[in-house]
């Protein structure tokens, strides 16, 4: 550390800075959001007759302060260019003098306004116990509301506490951070989880983490993790995250205010992001997203089965089946089966089935026609992947009961002349299809 400035961590000047301010507030009896930037701190265009915190300091202290440094400094945290801020040495003692502490350690170790953990960092920052090998140095990334790539900073202590920066740029020049500091929890031999408590969080809102990393964290260029906790709207959400080892925190830094995106880490991570609703409802009903949905479900419990045509004049033939009345669904075509849930659409006249064979990104979706053509005859329309066929339009269903099992029996071959079928069945093939 120089002569002249004192480092000091992000979480721990923003608790000063913070008690400053609601010691400003209670002292002038005055909303801080009524003021301007310019007048709460004191400088550039402000009145030097009203209340604002460089004249308080100077009153608290007897010492005058510059506000515009103080505003730079905030602005600085903000910025997340770094994990520590430089503050001049006479200013500190400023500061905690007129937030009415003897000195350094006084404030260190009674001010409500900082947590444990952080005490804990800033005293090994001072000490320089911290060393460059007991600090991990990671950029983390999650999507937002399935547009928004976000890069954040997550820098890990000698296994006790942890930092993490999000940062997101909603202006043209410089980005808004977004800071937490916690502490970290191992969770078993393969993962950790990080608890970020409102205290410590710029945006007074907990988080949790949870980064698995297997069977040893050392020399692992990517960790996942997920995430818990509040958007900005203060609703609930949860997603996926992907931790980039890099080598030090400058390195950390310019990948964070690198706008390149990666594509592999944005399709890992794209609608991997799940909220809450904030709106409460008053009944399980009206969390339904159509009133006709059991009526309609049970109309369509049952088995199914029939043939989608496909180019060159071949059926292929298609078993669906509705299980119960939760909607649960069961399809075989081309002899790939797969499960999942049917939800009716906004209109009420598909029942519609989304398909995500395991360890593939590519969904499968098939829906059925609520309204038969006729009687136990109904249309489908399919969006299937089945090994490296794509099999796409229309298909024809039958509803199987006691008079027609034998006519569609089951089969496991992949094709089916139509001299095979039944000649009703080519008619109506031919009729719908």
């Amino acid at each position: 550390m120089s002569v002249r400035g004192i480092e000091l961590s992000h979480n721990f000047y923003i608790g000063l800075h913070k008690e400053l301010l609601e010691l400003f507030s209670k002292h002038n009896s005055i909303e801080l959001k009524t003021l301007t930037v310019f007048q709460l701190y004191g400088f550039g265009n402000y009145d030097e007759d009203r209340a604002n915190l460089k004249s308080y300091i100077t009153e608290r202290t007897g010492q005058w302060i510059n506000g515009k440094y103080l505003y730079n400094k905030r602005r600085e945290i903000d910025a997340g260019h770094k994990t520590k801020v430089k503050i001049r040495r006479d200013y500190l003692t400023i500061l905690i003098t007129a937030a009415g502490y003897k000195d350094y350690n006084d404030y260190l170790q009674n001010s409500t306004y900082i947590s444990a953990d952080v005490r804990e960092v800033e005293q090994a920052i001072l000490e320089g116990s911290i060393k460059d090998d007991q600090v991990l140095y990671y950029v983390g990334y999650y999507v937002e509301d399935r547009q928004y790539y976000i890069k954040s900073k997550f820098t890990i202590y000698q296994m006790k506490s942890a930092s993490w920066e999000i940062i997101y740029w909603e202006k043209d020049k410089e980005p808004t951070t977004y800071s937490y500091f916690g502490k970290c929890v191992p969770t078993g031999d393969s993962a950790l989880s990080f608890y970020f408590s409102k205290q410590d969080s710029s945006l007074n809102k907990e988080c949790f983490v949870n980064l698995f990393y297997g069977n040893n964290m050392n020399n692992k260029p990517l960790l996942l993790g997920a995430y818990c906790g509040f958007d900005r709207n203060n609703n609930p959400v949860i997603g996926k995250l992907v931790f980039e080892e890099v080598a030090n925190s400058e390195a950390q830094n310019a990948k964070v205010r690198n706008n390149t995106i990666n594509p592999i880490f944005h399709h890992h991570l794209y609608s991997q992001r799940l909220i809450v609703d904030g709106i409460l409802p008053h009944k399980d009903s009206d969390l339904a997203v159509s009133i006709n949905r059991s009526e309609i479900i049970n109309f369509l419990i049952g088995s199914y089965r029939g043939y989608y045509l496909d180019r060159n004049d071949y059926l292929i033939p298609i078993s669906f089946e509705v299980l119960n009345e939760l909607g649960e669904i069961k399809l075989k075509i081309n002899n790939t089966n797969f499960k999942g849930i049917g939800r009716l659409n906004k209109t009420e006249n598909y029942l519609i089935s989304e398909f995500n064979e395991k360890n593939q990104t590519s969904y499968s979706q098939f829906s059925l026609q609520v309204q038969p053509l006729e009687k136990d005859l109904f249309a489908s329309h399919m969006l299937v992947y089945t090994g490296g066929s794509v099999i796409n339009g229309k298909g024809l269903l039958w509803k199987i009961n006691e008079e027609n099992s034998k006519e569609i029996p089951s089969t496991n071959e992949f094709y089916i002349n139509k001299s095979d079928v039944p000649s009703e069945r080519v008619e109506k093939i031919n009729q719908y299809l």
